[in-house]
C-alpha cells in the first residue's frame, strides 16, 4: 500500500519509520528543510505516559477568570483569542465533566504506556541516539493536598503500569542533589520510573533518516497546497513541485490540519495552545539535575539533553493560531526555573540561551485523532496536544495496524479520528 505522510514532526517522522518497517510504500512530505522543525523543534523533551491526562480537569471553568485577568498564571487566555475559542472552548469545558474527564484520561494514559513500550522497541531496533535519559522523572508537589489529589486520581484510573515511588525531603535530595537548596519548598515528590526524556527534534531527524534507509521517499522543502479526494480517484496532494497520488494520505500536521481539511468541508476541533521553552548551555560549575523535573504547581519541566544542554519548558497560552515569542512569558518561565534551581541565576539571561515558542495541537477532549476520516483514503494521526513526544511511537503503531487491517495491540476506542466528525 502506498501512503503519503504529510508532516515530519515527531508524530509524522515516527509514523514514517514504523510504516517503512512494515513494508508500506511511504512518501514523507514536509515544507521545512528537515524533520522536527515545527512544534517538535524545542518542546519540553519529557516523555510522560503516566502524566498524559488532558488539560481540562473538573472545575476548569472556575480557573477561567484567573487565566483571563492574571497574566502571570501558568495558563493564560488572551482576550483577543476569545472569539476564536468560543466553539472549541465550549467543548473543552464540557469534557471537563468528571466522568468524561476520567474516561479521556484513561485513553490518553493507556496510549502513553503503550507508546513507551513501542519507543523502547524502536530505539533498540535502530540504535537511536537523541540525548535520551531513560531512568525516570520526578514530580514535585508543594502541599500534601496536591499530592493526595494526584495519587487519588491515578488510582481511580485503574490502569496497569502506573507505578510511582513517594519521596520525602531526604529522598528527594538523595535522588536529585541539585534540589537541596530548595527542598524545604516541597511537601513530597513522586518518582515515576516509566518516564523518559530526550530531544524530539533529533529523534524526528533520526527517524526520517531511518525511514529513508528502509525505502521511504523523504521530500523536504515541499509545501502541501491542497488535497484532492474526488470519488473514484486515488487521493492526491498538490505541492509546489507537482502532484503526488497514493492509496492513503495521512495527515500528521498538528495545528496545520485545519488548513488542509477546510477546503474539503471537514471541520476539525484542534486548537493551537502556545508553549515556551529555553534551551541553556550547561556550565561546568553549575549544579544541574540529572533527571527530568516537573514543578506540578507552576506547570513547567526541566530536563537535561545530554551533557551540554538543559531544556526548560512550560506555560500554556490560548492566544490564537500565530506563535508569538512573548518576552513577559519567557521572563515568567525564567523566574520559575531560577527559583527551582538557584544555580541557573544569571545563566538564563546569557546570549547563548535559545528562546522558542510552539503551538500544541489540542483536541477538546484530550486524546489524539488516529485513523480514517469520512473521506475515503484520507487518514489522520494528529491532535496530540502537549503529548506528541509521549504518544508518537504508540500512535504510529496503532495507525499502522489500522492501515494494515490488523487487530491493534490496544483498543482504539476513544482515539478514533472519526469521533471529531460526529
Amino acid at each position: 500500500m502506498k501512503v503519503v505522510i504529510v508532516g515530519a514532526g515527531i508524530v509524522g517522522a515516527t509514523t514514517a519509520l514504523v510504516l517503512a518497517e512494515r513494508g508500506f510504500d511511504v512518501t514523507l512530505v514536509d515544507a521545512a528543510a528537515s524533520a522536527g522543525q515545527g512544534t517538535s523543534y524545542a518542546n519540553g523533551s519529557s516523555i510522560t505516559p503516566v502524566h498524559a491526562e488532558p488539560w481540562n480537569p473538573p472545575g476548569t471553568w472556575r480557573r477561567l477568570p484567573a487565566a483571563i485577568f492574571q497574566p502571570r498564571t501558568p495558563s493564560r487566555v488572551l482576550l483577543s483569542a476569545l472569539p476564536g475559542l468560543f466553539g472549541w472552548g465550549r467543548q473543552f469545558l464540557r469534557e471537563s465533566h468528571p466522568d468524561r474527564y476520567l474516561q479521556n484520561a484513561r485513553h490518553c494514559i493507556r496510549l502513553g504506556l503503550y507508546a513507551k513500550a513501542c519507543l523502547v522497541g524502536l530505539r533498540q531496533r535502530h540504535s537511536l541516539d537523541y540525548d535520551q535519559f531513560t531512568e525516570g522523572s520526578m514530580e514535585l508537589y508543594r502541599t500534601p493536598a496536591a499530592l493526595d489529589h494526584i495519587m487519588d486520581f491515578r488510582q481511580r484510573l485503574e490502569l496497569p503500569g502506573i507505578g510511582f515511588q513517594i519521596l520525602d525531603a531526604r529522598a528527594i535530595v538523595a535522588r536529585e542533589p541539585a534540589l537541596e537548596p530548595v527542598v524545604e519548598q516541597f511537601s513530597a515528590a513522586l518518582w515515576l520510573p516509566a518516564h523518559e526524556s530526550g530531544d524530539a527534534r533529533r529523534f524526528s531527524i533520526e527517524a526520517a533518516k531511518r525511514a529513508g534507509e528502509l525505502g521511504a521517499s523523504v521530500r523536504f522543502g515541499e509545501q502541501v497546497e491542497a488535497i484532492d479526494c474526488r470519488a473514484g480517484a486515488l487521493p492526491t496532494i498538490r505541492t509546489r513541485s507537482g502532484l503526488i497520488s497514493a492509496e492513503r494520505i495521512l495527515l500528521c500536521t498538528g495545528t496545520g490540519t485545519r488548513r488542509l481539511l477546510s477546503p474539503l468541508r471537514l471541520s476539525i476541533p484542534i486548537y493551537p495552545i502556545q508553549g515556551y521553552s529555553l534551551t541553556v548551555p550547561i556550565r561546568p560549575s553549575a549544579a544541574m539535575p540529572s533527571a527530568p523535573l516537573l514543578d506540578a504547581e507552576r506547570r513547567f519541566v526541566i530536563a537535561r539533553l545530554g551533557p551540554e544542554r538543559l531544556r526548560i519548558a512550560g506555560l500554556a497560552d490560548f492566544a490564537g493560531p500565530r506563535p508569538t515569542l512573548d518576552g513577559r512569558r519567557l521572563k515568567l518561565l525564567q523566574e520559575s526555573a531560577e527559583a527551582l534551581l538557584p544555580g541557573l541565576a544569571g545563566a538564563l539571561g546569557a546570549d547563548d540561551v535559545e528562546s522558542w515558542c510552539g503551538l500544541r495541537p489540542m483536541t477538546p477532549d484530550g486524546p489524539p485523532l488516529i485513523g480514517p476520516t469520512p473521506i475515503d483514503g484520507l487518514w489522520l494521526n494528529t491532535g496530540h496536544g502537549a503529548m506528541g513526544w509521549t504518544h508518537a511511537a504508540g500512535s504510529a503503531e496503532l495507525l499502522a495496524d489500522l492501515l494494515a487491517g490488523n487487530t491493534p495491540a490496544i483498543d482504539p476506542r476513544g482515539l478514533e479520528a472519526l469521533r471529531a466528525f460526529t
